[in-house]
C-alpha cells in the first residue's frame, strides 16, 4: 500500500541507477514512514526493492553511531540462511554513513494479526529457529561488524530522568525501583534485533515465516529484548510457546526480563513523546504501576 509524502530524493535516484540501471524511480512509491526512515518501493527487471531513507536526509541516521554496521550484518545473517533482506547496499553521506539502504523486497506479506491452530504453532517454530542462530552468533563477530552495546537499564535511568517531571511520586518510584532490579541481573549479551514485532514478520500464504525486516535498531544486548515487543503483539501466551522452542543463551530469566523491557518501552514513549501520544502512555504507566502494587500486596498475605 502506498502513502502520500514526500518523493524519493534526485541524490537518491542516482545512486539507485547507477546499481540498478533498469530501476523505474521515476515511479518510486512511498510504502511506509517510522520515526526515523521512510521506505520506498522500486521496479526494477530484477524484481522489487526497497530503499530506505535516513528521515533527516539529507543527514544520515546518527543514533548509536549510525547503521554502517546495517549492510554487513545482513550479508552475515543471509549466509547463515536466515530470512532477511537479500542484495543490500548502501548510499552514503559525505560522511560516509549510510544516508540510504537499498535491498530486495522480502517475500510474503506482514503479519497483521497473530495466527491460530498449526499456523500459529508453525510461527512459534520458526521465529524461535530464526532467534536461536541470532542470538548464538558470537559477539565477537557482531561486534566486528560495528554493531554497538546496548544497556537497557542505562538507557532507561536516562528516559526515567527525562520523563520524571511527567511522574506522578509514585510511578517514578516504581520505575526506579525497575529498573535497579534489572541492574542487579546477569544479563547475557548476544546479537538482538531489539524491534521483533509483527509487522516486521513476513509470512508467505502457507504460513511460514519468509522474512524478518528492519535491522535498523540491531546491537548487542540482553536476548530478552527480542522476546518483548512480540509479547506485546501477540501476548504472553505466544511467548512462553516461542520459549518451548527457543535454544539460545542464558533462556532462564528471559520471560520476566522480557515483561519488564515492554513496561520500560512505555517509559520510553512518555520521555521521548516518539508518537505525540504522551497522555497515553502516562495513563498505561500508571495503570502498570497499579496492576504491580496489586501483585506485591497479594504476594504478601
Amino acid at each position: 500500500m502506498t502513502t502520500q509524502g514526500p518523493p524519493l530524493p534526485q541524490a537518491i535516484r542516482t545512486a539507485v541507477v547507477d546499481r540498478l540501471p533498469g530501476a523505474d524511480v521515476q515511479n518510486a512509491a512511498l510504502i511506509g514512514e517510522g520515526i526515523a526512515t521512510r521506505a520506498y518501493q522500486v521496479d526494477d527487471p530484477s524484481g522489487t526493492w526497497v530503499v530506505r531513507v535516513s528521515n533527516g536526509y539529507p543527514e544520515p541516521w546518527r543514533w548509536r553511531g549510525g547503521r554502517a554496521y546495517e549492510v554487513p550484518l545482513l550479508e552475515a545473517l543471509a549466509s547463515r540462511g536466515l530470512p532477511v533482506p537479500q542484495d543490500p547496499f548502501p548510499v552514503l553521506a559525505v560522511d560516509g554513513l549510510p544516508v540510504a539502504i537499498v535491498e530486495r523486497k522480502v517475500a510474503g506479506q506482514p503479519l497483521i494479526a497473530p495466527p491460530a491452530g498449526k499456523r500459529r504453532s508453525r510461527l512459534a517454530r520458526q521465529l524461535a529457529s530464526f532467534l536461536t542462530v541470532l542470538h548464538r552468533i558470537p559477539v565477537a563477530e557482531a561486534h566486528a561488524l560495528g554493531l554497538p552495546r546496548s544497556s537497557v537499564a542505562v538507557e532507561a535511568r536516562q528516559h526515567l530522568d527525562l520523563a520524571k517531571p511527567f511522574l506522578t511520586t509514585k510511578v517514578y518510584r516504581w520505575l526506579d525501583q525497575e529498573i535497579s532490579w534489572l541492574d542487579q541481573q546477569d544479563v547475557p549479551t548476544a546479537l538482538v534485533h531489539t524491534d521483533i514485532r509483527a509487522e516486521h514478520l513476513y509470512l508467505d500464504t502457507e504460513g511460514d515465516l519468509v522474512g524478518v525486516i528492519d535491522f535498523g535498531d540491531a546491537a548487542i544486548g540482553d536476548p530478552a529484548r527480542d522476546f518483548a515487543k512480540i509479547a506485546g503483539d501477540f501476548g504472553d501466551r505466544f511467548v512462553h510457546l516461542l520459549l518451548s522452542h527457543y535454544r539460545g543463551p542464558a533462556a532462564d530469566g528471559i520471560l520476566a526480563r522480557s515483561q519488564l523491557y515492554r513496561r520500560l518501552d512505555t517509559l520510553w514513549e512518555v520521555a521521548e513523546d516518539a508518537w505525540g501520544e504522551r497522555p497515553s502512555a502516562l495513563r498505561r504507566l500508571r495503570s502498570l504501576t497499579a496492576a504491580a502494587t496489586r501483585a506485591r500486596q497479594a504476594r504478601s498475605v
